[in-house]
Protein backbone atom coordinates (compact mmCIF):
# COMPACT_ATOMS: atom_id res chain seq x y z
CA UNK A 1 0.00 0.00 0.00
CA UNK A 2 2.87 2.38 0.72
CA UNK A 3 4.24 1.79 -2.80
CA UNK A 4 0.91 2.78 -4.32
CA UNK A 5 0.76 5.94 -2.18
CA UNK A 6 4.33 6.82 -3.18
CA UNK A 7 3.54 6.31 -6.86
CA UNK A 8 0.44 8.47 -6.63
CA UNK A 9 2.49 11.23 -4.99
CA UNK A 10 5.05 10.98 -7.82
CA UNK A 11 2.36 11.06 -10.49
CA UNK A 12 0.83 14.21 -9.02
CA UNK A 13 4.14 16.04 -9.52
CA UNK A 14 3.88 16.38 -13.32
CA UNK A 15 0.33 17.66 -12.95
CA UNK A 16 1.65 20.68 -11.07
CA UNK A 17 3.94 22.00 -13.81
CA UNK A 18 1.38 23.94 -15.83
CA UNK A 19 3.06 23.80 -19.23
CA UNK A 20 4.19 20.16 -19.20
CA UNK A 21 1.27 18.89 -21.26
CA UNK A 22 -0.12 19.87 -24.63
CA UNK A 23 -2.69 22.48 -23.63
CA UNK A 24 -0.68 24.07 -20.83
CA UNK A 25 -3.87 24.42 -18.78
CA UNK A 26 -3.58 23.90 -15.02
CA UNK A 27 -4.47 20.30 -14.13
CA UNK A 28 -4.94 18.78 -10.70
CA UNK A 29 -5.04 15.04 -10.11
CA UNK A 30 -8.35 14.61 -8.29
CA UNK A 31 -8.52 10.86 -7.71
CA UNK A 32 -7.44 7.43 -8.87
CA UNK A 33 -9.90 4.53 -8.60
CA UNK A 34 -9.56 0.89 -9.62
CA UNK A 35 -12.71 -0.89 -10.75
CA UNK A 36 -13.56 -4.45 -11.76
CA UNK A 37 -15.12 -4.66 -15.21
CA UNK A 38 -17.19 -7.32 -16.93
CA UNK A 39 -15.03 -10.26 -17.90
CA UNK A 40 -12.93 -10.07 -14.74
CA UNK A 41 -10.48 -7.36 -15.76
CA UNK A 42 -9.54 -4.23 -13.86
CA UNK A 43 -9.67 -0.65 -15.07
CA UNK A 44 -7.81 2.31 -13.63
CA UNK A 45 -9.77 5.57 -13.54
CA UNK A 46 -7.76 8.77 -13.27
CA UNK A 47 -9.77 11.96 -12.79
CA UNK A 48 -8.33 15.46 -13.21
CA UNK A 49 -9.68 18.94 -12.54
CA UNK A 50 -9.12 21.00 -15.71
CA UNK A 51 -10.76 24.42 -15.25
CA UNK A 52 -9.92 25.66 -18.76
CA UNK A 53 -12.35 23.19 -20.40
CA UNK A 54 -15.31 25.10 -18.92
CA UNK A 55 -18.00 26.09 -21.44
CA UNK A 56 -18.15 29.58 -20.00
CA UNK A 57 -14.79 31.22 -20.48
CA UNK A 58 -12.59 28.16 -20.89
CA UNK A 59 -9.65 28.37 -23.29
CA UNK A 60 -9.28 24.65 -24.10
CA UNK A 61 -11.48 23.21 -26.84
CA UNK A 62 -12.50 19.57 -27.35
CA UNK A 63 -9.61 18.78 -29.73
CA UNK A 64 -7.00 20.10 -27.31
CA UNK A 65 -8.71 18.30 -24.41
CA UNK A 66 -8.39 15.04 -26.40
CA UNK A 67 -4.68 15.71 -26.85
CA UNK A 68 -4.38 16.18 -23.08
CA UNK A 69 -6.33 12.94 -22.46
CA UNK A 70 -3.94 10.99 -24.70
CA UNK A 71 -0.90 12.56 -23.04
CA UNK A 72 -2.24 11.85 -19.53
CA UNK A 73 -2.86 8.22 -20.44
CA UNK A 74 0.72 7.76 -21.62
CA UNK A 75 2.42 9.71 -18.83
CA UNK A 76 0.19 9.03 -15.82
CA UNK A 77 -2.14 6.11 -16.45
CA UNK A 78 0.35 3.63 -17.93
CA UNK A 79 2.51 3.63 -14.76
CA UNK A 80 -0.62 3.16 -12.63
CA UNK A 81 -1.94 0.39 -14.90
CA UNK A 82 1.38 -1.42 -14.62
CA UNK A 83 1.45 -1.62 -10.83
CA UNK A 84 1.91 -5.20 -9.74
CA UNK A 85 -0.70 -4.93 -6.98
CA UNK A 86 -3.23 -3.14 -9.18
CA UNK A 87 -2.53 -4.15 -12.79
CA UNK A 88 -5.17 -2.74 -15.14
CA UNK A 89 -6.31 -3.90 -18.56
CA UNK A 90 -7.99 -0.61 -19.41
CA UNK A 91 -7.87 3.03 -18.41
CA UNK A 92 -10.40 5.84 -18.17
CA UNK A 93 -9.11 9.42 -18.03
CA UNK A 94 -11.55 12.16 -17.03
CA UNK A 95 -11.07 15.89 -17.38
CA UNK A 96 -13.68 17.93 -15.52
CA UNK A 97 -13.91 21.67 -15.01
CA UNK A 98 -15.05 21.16 -11.40
CA UNK A 99 -15.26 18.19 -9.02
CA UNK A 100 -18.13 15.87 -9.95
CA UNK A 101 -18.60 12.75 -7.82
CA UNK A 102 -17.95 9.57 -9.82
CA UNK A 103 -21.16 8.11 -11.20
CA UNK A 104 -23.19 11.30 -10.90
CA UNK A 105 -24.06 13.97 -13.41
CA UNK A 106 -23.85 17.72 -13.17
CA UNK A 107 -25.49 19.51 -16.11
CA UNK A 108 -23.42 22.62 -15.42
CA UNK A 109 -20.09 20.78 -15.52
CA UNK A 110 -17.97 20.18 -18.58
CA UNK A 111 -16.32 16.75 -18.72
CA UNK A 112 -14.24 14.88 -21.29
CA UNK A 113 -13.53 11.17 -21.11
CA UNK A 114 -10.82 9.09 -22.71
CA UNK A 115 -11.20 5.30 -22.80
CA UNK A 116 -8.09 3.24 -23.49
CA UNK A 117 -7.02 -0.37 -23.61
CA UNK A 118 -3.52 -1.09 -22.34
CA UNK A 119 -1.49 -3.14 -24.80
CA UNK A 120 2.23 -3.51 -25.55
CA UNK A 121 3.04 -0.72 -23.11
CA UNK A 122 0.79 1.75 -24.93
CA UNK A 123 -2.57 3.44 -24.49
CA UNK A 124 -4.79 2.22 -27.31
CA UNK A 125 -7.90 4.40 -27.71
CA UNK A 126 -11.24 2.61 -27.50
CA UNK A 127 -14.27 3.65 -29.52
CA UNK A 128 -17.26 4.72 -27.48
Amino acid sequence: MMRIAALIACLAGPALAQDSWPSGQPLVLWEIVWERVDGGGTQAVLRFIAPEIARDGGSVDAAMAQTDLDWLCTTHALPVAGLTAARSDSVVITLMDRPVPRGTSDPDATQYFGLYRVGNGECLPEDY
